[in-house]
């Protein structure tokens, strides 16, 4: 269930000053831009199961190639670095943060004033923490908001806000109704008059535009299942962003040398506003890791649901960077790979709890997939039941789970059935597998089987919310 740049290019900067602006120079950060990287990207790609990737690299404050792997979708269309339109997920939050930016430095935000004072807010209910939240409690993720709400569920604080690091999606959404207030147009206009238009940034949006349909990627899933593409009618700050790995690199450039920012406000942004784990901290709107060769600006993307996921990495210093962008739920599993092509121990990645891309499950995974394209549900269950017997830590619960999903997603029903079946027996204890089993069969028309694998879900977890809500919305239908 849930859970998106190539030449230099020329624009008017504001007027900065030199010494502002001193970095260190770059000799060679990335080496022969990247080629040896390059070489392997397509056998990456392929044992992860990601179809398309788009990928610009910076050396020396300039992007010094970008390019294409792959297809755009499953039938045809290869991957255009300038063209291609991925979903860039939560890489969207550091397009905001520097909108925001430039509202500080005009005088129309402060970020320490609460963002009630721009607008209300009646999603906090008389929530009295809500009067506390401010932009930089947003960009720094203190605000002790939830990440994302699913359904009808409120906002909820975990803590009071200000006080410790929590990453929320729910925020960005708070100040991207600030910002709409304070430019009286829509989140989707005031980013192309704050951001793309200043910096020359010609095929991107918050929302979808119907010129970005000639070259569009389409999103798969973790067993390479297509997914239905979105298309953003409204904009959603923390992840709407639909953009091109030429133009997000470009947007990196300008970061990089602080373009459109005053000095002290380009210096904030990089200043770590709160720690999260050792050798990474949270500066304005980017995840700030630091070691002995210096520090880099962090950020992924993972818009899972509709099969994209994205990375950038800026050291600032050394001048260098990268962006990519992958049409796949898989495409976080090659982050290391990638990411390595800039120097520093990168301790960031070590917070992304995502499956590598040869990690026994991971190959797990890629077997069952090729089964279930050539021969079938019959066929998958069959791989997995030897991958068990080979090797049961390459099977874990996760991994049937996921699969299932996969099925429902593709309206296969009763495939799904069959592979939360397996996943019971092997996990009998599991609340979840039980949960997943309800949702297959309320997809298939089973309501009673449906409350009943929800009950049995509650008395595994009794603080499993969903489950009992759903338990009983369905005995109450059927008792009618």
């Amino acid at each position: 269930m849930t859970t998106r740049f190539s030449r230099a290019f020329a624009v008017a900067l504001l007027a900065l000053p030199n010494a502002a602006r001193a970095q260190t120079p770059a000799s060679a950060c990335v080496a022969d831009s990247g080629r040896e990287l390059r070489q392997r990207l397509p056998a990456l790609m392929d044992s992860a199961m990601i179809p398309g990737l788009a990928l610009a690299i910076i050396n020396d404050g300039k992007v010094v190639w970008s390019g294409g792997f792959g297809s755009r979708d499953s039938a045809s269309g290869r991957v255009s670095a300038s063209r291609t339109v991925f979903e860039a997920a939560s890489l969207s939050k550091p397009v905001i943060a520097y909108a925001a930016l430039k509202l500080v430095d005009a005088g129309q935000l402060d970020l320490d004033r609460p963002l009630i004072n721009y607008t209300s807010y009646p999603d906090f209910r008389g929530d009295t923490l809500g009067n506390l939240v401010t932009a930089k409690m947003v960009l720094s993720h203190t605000t002790g908001l939830q990440n994302e709400r699913i359904g009808s569920d409120s906002l909820r604080f975990s803590f009071t806000p200000g006080t410790r690091f929590q990453y929320s999606g729910e925020a960005f959404v708070l100040l991207g109704q600030a910002i709409e207030a304070i430019t009286g147009h829509s989140l989707a206009e005031s980013m192309k008059t704050l951001v793309f238009d200043p910096l020359g940034i010609t095929r991107s949006s918050f929302i979808w535009e119907t010129r970005f349909d000639d070259d569009a990627a389409v999103g798969h899933g973790r067993f390479g299942e297509v997914r239905k593409r979105t298309r953003p009618r409204f904009a959603r700050a923390p992840s709407s962003l639909q953009t091109t790995a030429n133009d997000y690199a470009r947007f990196l450039v300008a970061i990089e040398q602080g373009a459109g920012l005053r000095p002290e406000t380009w210096r904030l942004m990089q200043t770590p506003a709160v720690d999260v784990a050792p050798g990474v901290s949270w500066g304005l709107g980017w995840a700030i890791e630091s070691d002995s060769t210096g520090k880099a600006l962090a950020h992924h993307g993972d818009n899972s649901d509709s099969g994209f996921t994205a990375f950038t990495l800026l050291d600032i210093e050394r001048q260098c960077g990268l962006v990519y962008f992958a049409n796949s739920a898989n495409g976080l599993g090659v982050v290391r790979e990638i990411s390595s092509i800039i120097p520093g121990s990168h301790a960031g990645l070590a917070l992304l709890v995502y499956e590598i891309y040869n990690a026994p499950s991971a190959l797990a995974r890629a077997s069952i997939a090729r089964k279930l394209r050539s021969g079938g549900i019959d066929a998958a269950m069959a791989e997995y039941h030897r991958l068990q017997e080979e090797n049961p830590e390459a099977t874990p619960e996760k991994l049937l789970n996921d699969l299932g999903y996969s099925l429902l997603n593709q309206a296969r029903f009763k495939d799904a059935i069959r592979a939360f079946r397996e996943n019971i027996a092997a996990y009998p204890t599991s609340a979840n597998v039980y949960d997943s089993m309800g949702d297959a069969y309320l997809a298939d028309g089973h309501p009673t089987a449906a409350r009943d694998a929800y009950r049995r879900a509650t008395e595994l977890d009794s603080t499993n919310v969903r489950a009992r809500r759903l338990a009983d919305s369905l005995n109450a239908r059927l008792r009618h």
